[in-house]
């Protein structure tokens, strides 16, 4: 399956997606947005949204902001699997309806999440994720709370049975998180769930974390109608 993917910056690329994409011979068609002549695909079999720093309302300075939300309606519309991360499940919410806000707290580095459903039962009840956000989301109506931590009420939705959104990434690489530890430092302030860049860089991302990742997407591979 070609499987398109929506990048907003460098330095938050696919990460362990690119890894189960390979071996499983499905081919990733990755649309650098943050390069010129680049664009938002029409039309996709399967989409896949990254994060990024960018706010869903700037839509000004980053006018594809507004074309991803329009693909995921038609996806949804469509039946089609869509998978968001951090700003593209943000993305996904923005599309249904939901408003995006700045969190009580900010959340950066490794804190558990708990499953708040039966939805996904193949998940454990809790596990370390790595977080790097501050804005949130509310659920879009008809949506299922997926996951939450103490920080963050939503850190998790699926909407349908073929459209799923994560606040964290389960899709970081350890290579991954040195580079937004280097490129994103500022982001970096004092608070009750910041950790310290020798904490983030002293985890090791869990086997647990690969293979919740790759189950969700076999899910949604799944969910994909038949032709």
């Amino acid at each position: 399956m070609i499987i398109d993917v929506l990048q907003h910056v460098p330095h938050e690329g696919p990460g362990l997606i690119a890894n189960w994409a390979r071996e499983n011979q499905h081919q990733l068609k990755i649309h650098t947005l943050f390069k010129e002549n680049e664009y938002v695909p029409k039309d996709a079999e399967f989409l896949i949204v990254l994060g990024g720093p960018m706010g869903i309302n700037d839509t000004a300075e980053f006018p594809w902001l507004v074309e991803e939300r329009t693909l995921i309606r038609r996806l949804s519309e469509q039946n089609k699997p869509v998978f968001g991360v951090c700003l593209g499940a943000q993305q996904i919410a923005a599309t249904f309806g939901s408003e995006i806000t700045v969190n009580k707290e900010k959340e950066v580095g490794w804190f558990p999440i708990k499953r708040t459903s039966e939805k996904l039962a193949f998940f454990p009840e809790s596990l370390d994720v790595f977080h790097w956000h501050q804005d949130t989301f509310s659920l879009p109506d008809g949506a299922t709370r997926l996951f939450a931590s103490e920080g963050c009420l939503n850190q998790g939705f699926i909407y349908g049975e073929n459209i799923i959104g994560l606040q964290f990434h389960f899709e970081m690489e350890k290579a991954g998180i040195e580079t937004i530890l280097q490129i994103d430092e500022e982001f970096i302030t004092p608070g009750k769930y910041v950790q310290s860049i020798e904490l983030m860089r002293g985890k090791s991302v869990p086997r647990d974390n690969k293979q919740m990742l790759e189950a969700i997407l076999d899910y949604l591979i799944k969910a994909k109608p038949s032709d």
